[in-house]
């Protein structure tokens, strides 16, 4: 296991240092960040780095894994370079909590249905596997990013090396409306990279599902139809909540409608 230190000031190095761990550890500290990456980018290729097997492995710290998750991750024939997982979101007490749950809920759906159709666009970095030398490309390629080291490195990968596995994550839902949007905002950082293509295919469902409510007096089966779809594919996939859909669905799209705005707005804090 590789522990990286990026200009840690708390007890994290004693307090790993003095557990009885059952495994082998090596701890990477990280002084200064060079000014043409990011932080995050930086820590983990350093930690791609120094690995010696061929396989990476990237988890979040506040995530719960499913039953046998890392054997999961790992399954696929020869040839594959990289593993996804289901990344689900934990709602917690408050309302936003629940529309983030359900709207990270329908993006893992859509790109995991993707992905089996051959054209993945997105992993989760909450828990994924890939080659070495591939994360190490991606991690270089788009350095100077604050966010997508996941999908803009799948990106880069052959398309048809990439396995959807079993496994699966759940990590807290942000529990605030702030929170959420700017975490979405962050995430779309990155979105400007993507092809175009990819981008206008992405953009087309929920234009659409806004065509459909202003037609409503006069679109009511298709809008119907959409929301069971949708229900049934949540179902399908193990996703808690399906019936969220017929309440959640209207708040997430006027979200997604108001999302673009943070395309042009860069927060460098982040």
């Amino acid at each position: 296991m590789i522990l990286v230190l990026d200009r840690c000031t708390d007890k994290t190095k004693t307090v790993v240092q003095e557990a009885e761990l059952p495994f082998p550890l090596r701890i990477i500290e990280i002084e200064r960040v060079p000014q043409s990456w990011t932080p995050k980018r930086y820590a983990l290729w350093q930690a791609a780095a120094q690995a010696q097997y061929e396989w990476c492995v990237v988890l979040d710290a506040d995530v719960e894994v499913g039953n046998q998750w890392l054997i999961h991750l790992m399954e696929g024939g020869e040839g594959r370079v990289a593993g996804l997982g289901r990344g689900w979101l934990k709602a917690g007490d408050s309302f936003f909590s629940w529309i983030a749950a359900y709207e990270a809920a329908l993006v893992q759906v859509e790109s995991i249905g993707r992905a089996l159709w051959g054209f993945p666009y997105m992993s989760t970095g909450r828990g994924w596997a890939v080659r070495r030398e591939w994360l190490k490309a991606g991690l270089y390629a788009w350095r100077e990013e604050l966010s997508g080291d996941d999908d803009l490195t799948l990106q880069l990968l052959p398309k048809g090396s990439i396995q959807v596995t079993r496994a699966w994550t759940l990590s807290p839902a942000p529990s605030t409306f702030l929170a959420a949007f700017y975490r979405k905002w962050r995430h779309l950082q990155s979105a400007r990279h993507y092809p175009f293509g990819l981008q206008l295919s992405l953009a087309i469902p929920p234009f659409l599902q806004v065509v459909l409510l202003l037609l409503s007096p006069f679109a009511q089966i298709p809008i119907l139809f959409v929301l069971l779809t949708k229900m049934i594919v949540l179902w399908r996939y193990e996703y808690k909540h399906p019936c969220m859909v017929w309440w959640a669905e209207w708040v997430v799209l006027v979200l997604q409608c108001l999302y673009p705005i943070g395309v042009w707005w860069r927060r460098y804090q982040w």
